[in-house]
């Protein structure tokens, strides 16, 4: 995750916080070494994971965090995030990729999600 990614990331906690909502972070990515990501593998850590699990009323939601368009392109979704995003809709779970915390509130609009 790249340092804007990061601060999107850190805007989306605050304000889920904020919320109350039932959320965590999955820390799937980052740099390392062969021997931790063998053993987070045998462990089952899958790529393609979305950055952000959210829990409400029994349903499952996801929040794929991507850099927002600005003196650089927009981030973009990986062949392994696309397969995992369906996986999870697939079995009646909901994806959102997001670029800001306005884009959050429209998912949770989407979702029909009130707190």
């Amino acid at each position: 995750m790249n340092q804007i990614e990061h601060e999107v990331q850190k805007s989306i906690k605050e304000y889920l916080d904020a919320r109350g909502f039932c959320w965590w972070a999955v820390p799937n990515g980052g740099q390392r070494n062969v021997k931790v990501a063998s053993k987070l593998q045998a462990e089952g850590v899958k790529k393609g994971v979305p950055d952000i699990t959210l829990i409400h009323e029994g349903m499952f939601y996801a929040l794929e965090v991507k850099k927002p368009k600005g003196a650089t392109p927009k981030g973009y979704l990986s062949k392994a995030q696309k397969a995992m995003i369906k996986k999870i809709e697939t079995n009646g779970g909901q994806v959102k990729v997001v670029y800001s915390v306005a884009d959050v509130i429209e998912a949770l609009i989407d979702w029909e999600i009130r707190t």
